[in-house]
């Protein structure tokens, strides 16, 4: 008997404690940081993206790219 040799999906952080309105700091896998007002999630070909607008703008970030979301002080 051989074993399953399927693709594996890789594990991704869950954002069921994001509230729209709060203020959250997104640290990608890479360090990348962005600090913002979460806005919500979008969704673009499977990709899903958290949205964060600071005074720059507004910053889409894939979930599949994210090492941690914290809460911040407003």
């Amino acid at each position: 008997m051989q074993a399953h040799q399927g693709t594996q999906i890789a594990a991704t952080i869950d954002i069921n404690h994001l509230r729209v309105g709060g203020i959250y700091e997104a640290t990608t896998q890479s360090g990348r940081t962005a600090t913002g007002e979460y806005l919500g999630i979008e969704v673009a070909h499977d990709d899903w993206m958290i949205i964060l607008r600071n005074r720059g703008g507004a910053e889409s970030i894939p979930v599949t790219v994210l090492a941690s979301v914290q809460a911040t002080a407003a």
